[in-house]
């Protein structure tokens, strides 16, 4: 069967039994993206394992001379999906209310990086691992993604309260500085061998590029992108604004992970963010929201689901208690109380906390890295992806427990008094 057949039959499963459930959850008062999630489970390795079906042909085809993993062609779609997803919580993003919650975001991203790293590898040391990777194990606890978080909020209305745009804020910042971590504990862990002093000053580099990339963003990104809308007014078509509004995220993705480092999703998520003031923004959010929500959030969601593998855990299990534990005490803990020490509400410090748990696909790239290095091993890396998963799939539930439907009025309250604080400064 042509690849081309195969890719659209898989897909149009995926979004299909996405959007099922996903409205089976919602009748149920719970988020649909929790529904799309567990799509992905169902039809993954856990249950069915769509992959091994014959209609499938192994998951490989062929296109031309080249050889194609179905799998492979899910993943980037998928991946394109989360860039879309974050571009669109970045134009969603209340610019003024996030100027107002600057400081309590950077203390949530301190607080959520410290508390993981220091107690999963306290904790996973004690289980009789060594030092090396135990830091490691805490290193990808300290990730956090939060496409779904920030898809979670927009389905509930709660994305431009301060405790959602804090989360926002925070994520940004928690990519930094697991980024540094990250290059930190690689470098050490290859400092015993013949070219240590290369690695260090590779480290350097990246931390340079880090820097180099968010200044630059910040310096250039909004006239970039003023001056891109001034010049596609001349264009001629439906849709002008759209078209280059997610030009620019893709090409701000791009710069990111190619450039700086970083994921990619920073990337989009800031260009949704300056363009959140521009002219443009409504017509561009209508659009974008609408793909999103038919086709990148579903596919995305549902991929996720897809990867996650329960039968991996194996004789592990211990590992994985312990580590799901300080995965989620970590976040609550580390940047719900730090938000709560910067004088938000209980509610909302525990808004921000479970809004911090996932670590999506930052985790595992993170636990891809220290498996490809050697730091840990494949029965450790198996258990990290299913730890990272499970983070995914509980934080919908925990931010529907968190934010009951009778607390809208109290959060509408919070964002408009911070929103007046940003005006008044």
């Amino acid at each position: 069967m042509d690849v081309s057949l195969q890719i659209l039959l898989v897909v149009a499963v995926l979004i299909l039994l996405a959007k099922a459930v996903g409205g089976l959850c919602h009748k149920f008062s719970m988020p649909p993206v929790l529904g799309e999630l567990l799509a992905g489970v169902i039809l993954g390795p856990t249950l069915l394992n769509i992959w091994k079906f014959p209609w499938l042909a192994g998951s490989q085809a062929v296109a031309g001379n080249h050889a194609i993993s179905l799998p492979a062609a899910v993943h980037v779609l998928a991946q394109i999906g989360v860039v879309v997803l974050m571009f669109l919580a970045g134009l969603e993003t209340d610019t003024k209310l996030m100027k107002a919650t600057a400081a309590p975001a950077f203390w949530a991203a301190a607080g959520g990086v410290v508390l993981p790293l220091a107690g999963g590898a306290a904790l996973v040391h004690e289980l009789g691992f060594g030092w090396a990777e135990s830091v490691f194990i805490g290193t990808v606890l300290t990730a956090t993604s939060v496409s779904i978080t920030a898809q979670t909020l927009m389905n509930m209305n709660r994305l431009r309260s301060k405790a959602g745009t804090t989360i926002l804020g925070a994520a940004v910042i928690d990519d930094v500085l697991g980024l540094i971590v990250l290059s930190l504990v690689i470098a050490v862990e290859f400092q015993r061998a013949p070219n240590a002093a290369s690695m260090w000053s590779g480290t350097g580099w990246v931390a340079a590029r880090v820097v180099i990339f968010g200044v630059l963003t910040f310096l250039f990104g909004p006239r970039l992108i003023r001056w891109a809308f001034r010049y596609a007014r001349h264009f001629q078509g439906p849709h002008i604004s759209v078209a280059v509004g997610l030009g620019i995220a893709f090409i701000f993705a791009f710069a990111a992970e190619a450039g700086g480092g970083m994921a990619a999703i920073t990337g989009s998520y800031l260009a949704g963010l300056f363009m959140a003031a521009s002219p443009a923004r409504d017509e561009i959010v209508g659009d974008v929201r609408s793909m999103a929500n038919a086709f990148f959030g579903p596919l995305f969601f549902c991929s996720v689901g897809l990867e996650m593998n329960g039968r991996n855990l194996g004789g592990q299990l211990n590992l994985f208690l312990v580590v799901m534990a300080i995965a989620v005490v970590g976040k609550v803990a580390g940047c719900g109380g730090a938000a709560l020490a910067q004088g938000f509400s209980r509610r909302d410090s525990l808004v921000v906390g479970v809004g911090m748990i996932p670590r999506g696909e930052v985790g595992l790239i993170t636990a891809s890295i220290g498996w490809t290095a050697g730091v840990i091993g494949g029965d450790v890396y198996s258990v990290m992806v299913i730890v990272v998963l499970a983070t995914t799939l509980i934080s919908p539930v925990l931010l529907r427990f968190s934010l009951p439907a009778d607390d809208r009025g109290e959060l509408v309250e919070s964002a408009t008094v911070a929103a007046n604080v940003a005006e008044g400064s």
